[in-house]
């Protein structure tokens, strides 16, 4: 495969129709990111009332000492997240994955630096969405815990990359070989059932 050039953009002939750059996924991000944060608040208000919408983000954005550990914290461990299921599910181990921020785009990111099945790398990609955003919404709604509801919401709007990404994979085979793409938000397929 073409490496990118220096400036970022990627050669005329690389395959990028599975990824997005950072700075765009990041835009488009937001409004995907509705799409299941969305029914999340709905759920809370229809279980609490209302008012109960407005206390969970007052509970979580309006109290500075509990958001900016738990943003922290979380956005750290979304990526771990990416990490530890694109090495277990990937087959290849942690070693296979590295985790940075890219500084341009102030985007933290998990890299899998071997080609793993489109299957993986969905799961991959949706895991830490579920695991830091929706199921503790869920929980925080369940047992009536605002601050936990507002960092599942929070975590969840976190996760509209990875939506984004999912979204771009549709029409690939499950048992497709995927490559993590080295600077873009997505992957390329470097083998799959289909070409062959």
């Amino acid at each position: 495969m073409g490496q990118l050039q220096e400036d970022g953009v990627s050669p005329p002939h690389e395959d990028t129709r599975h990824s997005v750059d950072m700075a765009r996924a990041n835009l488009l991000g937001f409004p995907i990111a509705l799409l299941p944060v969305v029914p999340l608040v709905v759920l809370h208000g229809l279980v609490h009332g209302w008012t109960a919408v407005g206390q969970a983000f007052n509970d979580f954005w309006g109290n500075f000492l509990l958001f900016l550990p738990a943003v922290l914290v979380g956005i750290v461990v979304h990526e771990v997240v990416h990490a530890l299921t694109w090495g277990i599910f990937g087959g290849h181990g942690l070693q296979s994955v590295r985790i940075g921020f890219q500084w341009k785009t102030m985007t933290p990111f998990a890299h899998c630096m071997v080609p793993i099945t489109a299957r993986s790398y969905r799961v991959g990609a949706a895991m830490p969405g579920l695991l830091t955003g929706v199921l503790p919404a869920l929980a925080g709604s369940w047992a009536g815990m605002p601050e936990l509801a507002g960092f599942g919401w929070f975590m969840t709007f976190c996760a509209g990359g990875d939506l984004l990404v999912l979204m771009l994979l549709r029409g690939v085979p499950a048992d497709a070989l995927v490559e993590d793409h080295p600077t873009r938000a997505g992957c390329r397929v470097v083998q799959s059932p289909d070409l062959e």
